[in-house]
């Protein structure tokens, strides 16, 4: 059964991230991209955005059983698989985890108008997220 206390936990946590994020949406881009402090967290902030998104989704594969997932990418494409996620919408954010791996692992090459742009519209996907997943557990609780 889903621990509802951790996931619950995350997705306070995510509520943080995005309300940080948010603020920093709000920033003009030639503000944005010649002030480290703002676009470094920028970055901070949507890696750890991004991967308590991966740890919720991790958790469920986990508990229900499902397949165990090769990369960060596939977390979201099996979530679409089992129909935790619309399967549009799992893949549109297989680019999110190949984002954080770039944040994590080639972030001396990250774009800040890049993160500028994605801060200013892709923040919906992460409140899309937590709706999809409340949903499921919501629907799947007790099983």
């Amino acid at each position: 059964m889903v621990n509802f206390q951790k996931v619950d936990k995350q997705l306070k946590m995510l509520d943080n991230y995005l309300s940080i994020l948010s603020q920093l949406s709000n920033i003009n881009h030639n503000e944005f991209i010649n002030d480290p402090r703002n676009y470094g967290s920028a970055e901070r902030f949507l890696q750890l955005a991004i991967e308590t998104t991966l740890n919720i989704g991790n958790h469920i594969i986990s508990i229900y059983n499902f397949e165990a997932p090769k990369d960060y990418s596939d977390i979201f494409i099996i979530l679409g698989n089992h129909g935790v996620l619309p399967k549009d919408f799992a893949k549109e954010l297989t680019n999110m985890a190949r984002f954080r791996n770039r944040l994590v692992h080639i972030y001396w090459e990250i774009d800040t108008s890049r993160v500028h742009t994605i801060i200013q519209t892709k923040l919906k996907d992460f409140e899309d997220f937590k709706g999809y997943i409340l949903n499921f557990i919501l629907q799947n609780k007790g099983k």
